[in-house]
C-alpha cells in the first residue's frame, strides 16, 4: 500500500465498481453524468484517488443507493494518532 492509497479508498472504489456493475451502469456513463473525466473516475474506482463525500452522494442520487452502502467497515479504517510521533 502506498501513501496515496489507503485501505478505505480501495474498499470504496471496489464497492462503487461492484454496485454500478450490479445495477447495469457503464462506468463511462457514470463519469459523464457526474461531469468527471473518465480517467479521474477510473482512478477513484481503483483506489488511487479518494472519492469525496459529494461524489459519493452524486452516485447515490443517480443510482438510488443508500449512502451507508459506501461506508467501509472498521477493519478498513486506520485512524491516525491525534499527535503523530508522540
Amino acid at each position: 500500500m502506498t501513501n496515496k492509497q489507503s485501505m478505505a479508498d480501495r474498499w470504496i472504489g471496489a464497492t462503487v465498481s461492484r454496485l454500478l456493475k450490479e445495477d447495469g451502469y457503464k462506468y463511462s456513463d457514470m463519469a459523464r453524468r457526474m461531469r468527471m473525466p473518465y480517467s479521474t473516475f477510473s482512478a477513484k474506482r481503483h483506489g488511487r484517488s479518494p472519492f469525496s463525500f459529494p461524489e459519493i452522494y452524486a452516485i447515490c442520487l443517480i443510482t438510488g443507493r443508500d449512502p451507508a452502502e459506501f461506508v467501509p467497515p472498521k477493519s478498513h479504517l486506520r485512524l491516525l494518532p491525534k499527535y503523530p510521533g508522540k
